[in-house]
């Protein structure tokens, strides 16, 4: 079904880097050979090359870090001193008696 004897030198070399693949075959290669009494062939599919693309996805996770504030509140009373002064007034009474009216009659 298939002449190889057209199809010689097949020399190929794949180099790749993740990304990009250099492929540097020498093949010759004819679409519109007839084979088999002018019976046209399709195209022969190739083993599958393979390429390993690694990809980082950077995803935010935010955590809640509850902080709390305590206020206390310190009162200093500082007593200080200071005289007032006041004043008071007594008022006494003496009653001198040089004898009575009864001495006098």
């Amino acid at each position: 079904m298939f002449d190889q004897s057209n199809m010689t030198n097949f020399e190929s070399s794949v180099i790749g880097n993740n990304n990009v693949v250099d492929n540097d075959m020498n093949v010759d290669v004819n679409m519109n050979m007839n084979y088999n009494g002018g019976v046209e062939m399709g195209a022969i599919n190739e083993g599958v090359q393979e390429r390993c693309i690694h990809r980082t996805f950077v995803h935010e996770v935010p955590h809640v870090c509850p902080i709390h504030t305590r206020i206390i509140n310190h009162h200093v009373y500082k007593h200080t001193y200071r005289p007032q002064y006041t004043c008071s007034e007594e008022n006494t009474v003496s009653n001198v008696q040089c004898g009575s009216c009864c001495q006098f009659r």
